[in-house]
């Protein structure tokens, strides 16, 4: 219903030029970007820059986020979508940064092989 306003704002984050920190974030850290051609690798820092725009950054644990883990992170979940009719994870809201690798103990019935 309200989809004019997302494209909207949208359009507002893109006029804001890519950093040339996150490029060379997106090349060190996500290493298919190399691999992508100039249009592509265009489209994914467009996805890169609104992503990280839209959702709630968390850190956790005492992490404090800096820009290298925002894009590293922005740039692997958007190269999923790349080339792919998507709403840009809609249904994710936040992101939960851990320090570390977090393990999530589930309590399993007798019936569960």
């Amino acid at each position: 219903m309200f989809g004019w306003l997302t494209e909207r704002r949208r359009k507002r984050i893109l006029e804001e030029p890519f950093p040339d920190e996150w490029t060379a974030i997106l090349a060190k850290n996500v290493a298919a970007y190399r691999l992508l051609d100039t249009d592509e690798q265009q489209r994914l820092r467009e996805l890169v820059q609104v992503f990280i725009a839209e959702k709630n950054w968390e850190g956790c644990g005492g992490l404090e986020l800096d820009d290298e883990i925002r894009v590293t992170i922005a740039g692997c979940a958007c190269l999923m979508i790349l080339g792919r009719n998507h709403d840009l994870f809609k249904q994710v809201e936040s992101l939960l940064v851990y320090p570390s690798a977090v393990l999530h103990k589930e309590r399993r019935s007798h019936f569960d092989p």
